[in-house]
């Protein structure tokens, strides 16, 4: 049985500061066939290796982008990585050449500020955290990714608990150590509230 080779794409501006983001690498930063990229800390001048980026991405059966959301969205290097790394002849193309990410599994691994409860009809973020993310899941299929959902972590604005991010670095340990398919893959369970 072969290994699958998990490449974590983390895109935060200020890991050192986080919680939960750290937590989450704390716990996956044992697992052998996991490879945790920063990039914040790879491109401290913001400026991207494609080819470097793109061997990556052949190299790994699976690809998670962790990040914070920003705005509504993903955070300001991990949209210049998408406008950098997945390029036309690479990820995507009209005259039939096959994706090089065909068959890849991606996911994404999102910690947000506001609690679960803003995310739903009457909160402050008026709707789901996967309609806010659809431009991103999107692209992965458009890049022949198979999208797989969405781990999540609320409330990061409330200073959690260590035990609630805790069980929430171990549950996302746990889906990337057994290759399985986050729970709200069809947007049924949004993530840990904290």
């Amino acid at each position: 049985m072969t290994t699958n080779r998990t490449l974590v794409i983390v895109a935060h501006p200020n890991l050192e500061k986080s919680r939960a983001n750290a937590a989450w690498l704390a716990e996956i930063s044992g697992l052998s066939n996991v490879t945790i990229h920063d990039l914040y800390k790879a491109y401290p001048d913001l400026i991207i290796d494609a080819k470097r980026e793109q061997q990556l991405l052949r190299e790994h059966d699976t690809v998670i982008f962790q990040f914070p959301l920003h705005w509504y969205n993903v955070t300001p290097l991990l949209k210049e990585w998408f406008d950098t790394v997945l390029t036309y002849g690479f990820a995507f193309a009209f005259d039939g050449t096959p994706s090089a990410l065909k068959g890849k599994k991606a996911w994404l691994a999102v910690t947000a500020g506001s609690g679960l409860a803003d995310y739903a009809a009457g909160g402050a973020g008026v709707r789901p955290l996967h309609e806010y993310l659809f431009p991103v899941s999107q692209s992965l299929l458009f890049c022949s990714l198979d999208y797989q959902g969405v781990h999540s972590c609320y409330g990061m604005m409330f200073n959690p608990s260590d035990e609630a991010l805790a069980l929430s670095a171990k549950e996302y340990a746990k889906l990337i150590a057994t290759n399985e398919t986050p729970a709200n893959a069809g947007g049924a369970r949004l993530g840990v509230a904290v």
